[in-house]
């Protein structure tokens, strides 16, 4: 089975912190027996050296410790050496290269461990009760023997949950006569405790290694909507001109005054301007190609030139950006027709084999006049449209900073559809199940970074994007923002709370004590609020408080609010506190409310790691996986499952998950 320490210890386990080095009163003889075929004599110093031994073996087990074998095949409970279980109010553990108390314990002889508890030094202002006296263990023949099969175990009467308090014991080698009143001190361990020691949960192993998931409860706090335009967009206009001419054809002209005089107003009036404009002018492939060129330079001319004389007018000159160039033959716009205009198939063919031909403009145009439906359908299905000016109006969102990105096509700047564009209002909404958090984080970067749009909503809204995709460190600093800009708002600095709770593992102690301080803080302003109770009882957790952790999940839970996530958490108190057994049952039950809580899986599966139950650890992970595919590098790097990847069955599984 695998075991963890019931307390930290700087380089001793947990129970032996609390072994006060052995001296005797008297360097005599406790007894004199015959053990293993020889007779030996036991004296106080024996005793004492041996303690000495077992305290070196069981140096440096500060960690977590697993089972070393798969025992899913037995069907009864045991520790392993190094490992502890509180259940109820008994404490079990086994050691390390233990004591052979068999040579002792031999006319009358006992050991007696006298066990008193002490709070932890950095929670002693929190605990109710410091310090006081626990049960006696009395090892003597009968109760080893009771004990002993298969191997001996220790079954401490402590009288009470120590939910992580440290332990202090005291040995003392004694004798009792055949009525069992005792008879004789031997000898008494030095009444000095070894400490004080900092909990396992509160150091950098195990459990910051471990991560048993505790739940918190982040406040739904009201986020507003938050509306914005695109950036900008582009406006299209073609206008044809008549054969070898710079001057409108009536319907041009009307189509582009319409659009200077009306469409441009238009779309200013719901909030864009218009910032540039770009003609692009062009020629048929009748004629020379230098003519050509000539000829869409000055149809460009005489856009340019209207349009700054339209500008003129309004005292706009010079507000917009006017570019113009002039193409020559559109041989793009050409081929493009021939596929689609009135032809025969051997029609088309003819025209697009000169069209798409490397040879000179000229050349291919003199082919061109030589085919036999030229004037009669190569004229007016194709080159007439080639004779045009393409300009394009380009707007910008100027009522405020809330666009982002343009839109990303060019409409004819007289339909229907760009006018929706203009006038399309979009709405980004705090972080929900189903959203798009990447996209809409980049909405918010673009809306609050790039814009300049400091609003605390905006610094809010983002925070929630930020702590769904696991980004501690950005997810605070847009809350503690929001809460700076508008310090009334109580929520910000609660959800702040919340984000610092989440990821509380992440801290020093120091840092977690503060963070439990200010529960207290908010708590003497909003005694009942449920959440930040919770949240509370889950920071106590973190610091170490265990017994200030259970009595608030216990408080919950006698007030009915028997919920998967509240289990959960009770649990992973009762696992740092090693009641194992209890853990397991909150766990069950939290499953039972919720199968679908990927955390209690987890923690399930670190205890069933620990006692060294492979298929049952392999059960919870594959569901674990199932609902949470992000656990897999978890699992990889858990120090919980090592033992269990010599395991052929646990390996195919997972050894490469991460991978």
């Amino acid at each position: 089975m695998k075991g963890m320490q019931l307390v930290g210890l700087r380089g001793l386990l947990g129970i032996l912190m609390l072994f006060s080095l052995l001296a005797c009163k008297q360097q005599g003889i406790i007894n004199k027996v015959k053990y293993e075929g020889k007779k030996i004599t036991n004296t106080c110093k024996d005793f004492e050296d041996e303690v000495k031994a077992l305290i070196e073996a069981n140096q440096g087990t500060s960690q977590l410790r697993i089972s070393e074998f798969d025992n899913s095949q037995f069907n009864y409970y045991y520790l392993e050496p190094g490992q502890f279980e509180q259940i109820k109010d008994t404490l079990y553990f086994r050691l390390i290269n233990d004591i052979v108390y068999e040579k002792y314990l031999h006319k009358g002889v006992a050991i007696e461990i006298h066990a008193e508890y002490q709070a932890q030094e950095h929670l002693k202002h929190l605990e109710k009760s410091v310090s006081g006296k626990l049960g006696t263990l009395r090892i003597d023949r009968k109760y080893f023997d009771r004990n002993s099969y298969p191997y001996f175990i220790y079954k401490l009467p402590v009288g009470q949950n120590l939910n992580g308090k440290n332990l202090n014991l005291k040995f003392s080698v004694v004798q009792y006569d055949k009525k069992g009143r005792l008879k004789k001190v031997f000898c008494n361990s030095v009444d000095v405790p070894i400490g004080p020691l900092d909990p396992s949960c509160c150091t950098d192993k195990p459990w910051v290694e471990v991560k048993p998931k505790t739940i918190v409860k982040i406040p739904d706090i009201e986020i507003k909507d938050e509306n914005y335009r695109y950036k900008g967009f582009t406006g299209t206009l073609d206008l044809i001109f008549p054969m070898n001419s710079a001057k409108y054809t009536k319907k041009s002209r009307e189509e582009f005054r319409d659009v200077i005089l009306n469409y441009i107003s238009k779309y200013e009036n719901v909030g864009y301007t218009l910032t540039a404009i770009h003609i692009e002018g062009y020629a048929s492939q009748g004629g020379k190609v230098d003519y050509n060129q000539k000829l869409s330079e000055a149809r460009c001319q005489t856009v340019q030139k209207d349009l700054e004389e339209h500008f003129r007018k309004i005292n706009r000159e010079g507000q917009v950006r006017i570019t113009a160039k002039g193409n020559g033959e559109d041989w793009e716009r050409f081929i493009l027709l021939a596929k689609i205009a009135n032809f025969t198939e051997e029609e088309r063919e003819q025209v697009l084999q000169i069209a798409n031909s490397p040879e000179d403009p000229d050349v291919k145009e003199a082919k061109l006049r030589k085919l036999p439906f030229y004037w009669k359908k190569l004229v007016p299905e194709v080159m007439e449209h080639c004779r045009h000016t393409f300009i394009t109006f380009t707007f910008d969102y100027h009522l405020d900073k809330m666009y982002y990105e343009n839109f990303p096509n060019q409409i004819p700047i007289i339909s229907p559809e760009l006018y929706n564009v203009a006038t399309k209002v979009h709405t980004i909404v705090k972080y929900r199940k189903g959203v798009d958090p990447n996209a809409n984080l980049r909405i918010l970067n673009y809306l609050i970074d790039e814009n300049g749009n400091k609003k605390p909503n905006l610094f809010a809204m983002r925070s929630g994007y930020h702590y769904v995709l696991s980004d501690p460190k950005s997810a605070i600093a847009d809350i503690e923002t929001a809460y700076q800009m508008e310090a009334t708002n109580y929520n910000y600095s609660l959800l702040g709370l919340a984000y610092k709770t989440a990821w509380a593992d992440n801290y020093s102690l120091s840092e977690r004590l503060r963070i439990l301080n200010d529960y207290s803080t908010f708590l003497s302003k909003n005694p009942n609020d449920p959440i930040l109770r919770f949240n509370q009882a889950v920071m106590m957790e973190k610091v170490g408080y265990l017994s200030g952790a259970l009595a608030e999940y216990d408080g919950m839970l006698a007030k009915g609010e028997s919920e998967a996530v509240l289990l959960n958490n009770r649990a992973v108190a009762r696992l740092k506190a090693s009641r194992l057994t209890e853990a397991e049952a909150d766990l069950l039950e939290a499953l039972r409310l919720n199968p679908q809580l990927a955390e209690a899986h987890f923690n399930l599966a670190i205890i069933y790691a620990w006692r060294g139950l492979t298929y049952k650890v392999i059960e919870n992970l594959d569901k674990v996986i199932a609902l949470e595919p992000s656990y897999k590098c978890e699992i990889t790097k858990n120090p919980v499952f090592r033992q269990m990847r010599k395991n052929p069955l646990f390996a195919e599984k997972y050894n490469n998950i991460c991978n």
